[in-house]
């Protein structure tokens, strides 16, 4: 599969950085405009200039910073900027994102193309191969969704202010969860490192098994095994909890692939057995 034949199409990457550069602007004219505080405009001016940053690195040492690194660390910061934004009601902020958010999945989709044209041209390549590469892609894509669809939920709970956050602890307490706060704040911490880990492939394996706890926990302190199997019905059922644990499960059972941080490193380190098993390397 991937073997960094694919730096990223310069003129996607150009765009991208432009546009969260914009985004950066305009964030502090929006501020300025509005007089917004708190809690959330300080983590959306964090993740916002750690966006920036990777993706200005990036594109002064192009060819030093392999491309899926950059790709998964950026996608995971642009996102947790874009939903601060839409929190904050940066309406001009959050469409900027949007649109780098959509060139960020053409140029997922131009890597998976690349690889897979470059795999057919090869010599020794079957249809088993080709089978493989295509399967592997569907699943990083599958992956990167499953991970990235936790930023709204850690969001909310870590970094949109108090009183965003007072809606999940009112939650909480109303399924009879003592101390309702600490819960919460815990809750998000999971679900942010969990999201890092699946997202981003990094420590794969123990990122995985540990968010399977945490979803399986919340399944039942949320009361949703009481409710049936159906997740539509009065209360919710367990039917998407546990599809969702099952698929992360998967992951932790067989790794991220090799579009991740995990394989990145495998192959450039010797890395204790340990550190290996976490990550879900053979």
């Amino acid at each position: 599969m991937y073997h960094n034949r694919f730096p990223g199409n310069k003129y996607i990457g150009w765009s991208i950085m432009l546009l969260s550069w914009l985004a950066l602007c305009w964030q502090f004219y929006g501020i300025g405009a509005h007089h917004l505080t708190g809690q959330v405009v300080g983590f959306l001016l964090f993740f916002s200039g750690v966006n920036v940053i990777l993706l200005t690195t990036n594109r002064m040492f192009e060819r030093a910073i392999p491309f899926r690194l950059n790709f998964l660390l950026t996608t995971f910061t642009m996102l947790i900027a874009w939903r601060l934004s839409v929190l904050a009601e940066l309406d001009h902020v959050s469409r900027f994102y949007l649109i780098a958010l959509i060139l960020k999945l053409i140029n997922f989709c131009l890597a998976a193309y690349v690889d897979i044209r470059s795999t057919k041209k090869n010599t020794e390549y079957t249809s088993d191969k080709i089978n493989n590469v295509c399967f592997e892609w569907q699943l990083t894509f599958v992956r990167l969704f499953i991970g990235l669809d936790l930023v709204p939920h850690f969001c909310e709970k870590l970094f949109a202010g108090a009183a965003i956050r007072a809606q999940d602890v009112q939650a909480f307490s109303g399924l009879g969860i003592a101390s309702p706060l600490y819960f919460v704040l815990i809750a998000g911490v999971f679900e942010f490192f969990g999201s890092l880990a699946v997202s981003c492939g990094l420590m794969t394996r123990l990122g995985s098994i540990c968010l399977c706890v945490y979803l399986v926990t919340s399944t039942y302190l949320g009361h949703h095994f009481e409710g049936g199997f159906i997740w539509a019905s009065p209360g919710g059922g367990w039917e998407f909890p546990v599809f969702w644990t099952a698929l992360i499960l998967s992951f932790s059972l067989f790794g991220a692939g090799e579009f991740s941080f995990d394989a990145l490193l495998a192959k450039k380190y010797k890395l204790p057995k340990v550190v290996r098993l976490a990550m879900g390397q053979s």
